[in-house]
């Protein structure tokens, strides 16, 4: 099972620009290629989403339950953190075959943070391990 939740707070070059009017202007180029971005990890079964909401604040909401791993997901918080430096937020994925780089992460969240332009997996403190911190674990 591969399960992802993630969110984003997307901030686009303010260049010391007070105009509001500019602001929105390159919000919505960036909005556009962000919709493209999306598009690309779109798979009809998770659920993708970018909303502007109060004070200009841009939002990028991403959430699936899938059998096995869905790596455009991730490909999708790089672009953001290569596209959209200033932007930041979290993806939390659960990944029940995850071997990678030889240790086993097949019972845990992994927790990937956005910010300055970077995007780094890390341990999860919060939902790990996953039996029994989310399931009962089967007898």
């Amino acid at each position: 099972m591969f399960e992802f939740h993630g969110w984003a707070t997307l901030r686009v070059d303010e260049r010391d620009d007070p105009d509001l009017e500019g602001l929105r202007a390159r919000q919505d180029v960036a909005l556009g290629r962000l919709r493209h971005a999306i598009q690309q990890a779109d798979d009809t079964f998770s659920f993708f989403d970018v909303r502007r909401t109060s004070n200009s604040l841009l939002v990028l909401l991403a959430h699936g339950l899938r059998n096995h791993r869905y790596d455009p997901v991730i490909d999708l918080f790089r672009w953001v953190a290569v596209e959209l430096p200033n932007s930041y937020g979290l993806l939390y994925v659960y990944d029940d075959e995850d071997h990678s780089r030889g240790v086993d992460h097949s019972n845990e969240f992994r927790a990937w943070r956005l910010a300055q332009g970077r995007f780094e997996e890390a341990a999860d403190p919060f939902l790990s391990p996953y039996f029994p911190t989310v399931e009962v674990p089967w007898h």
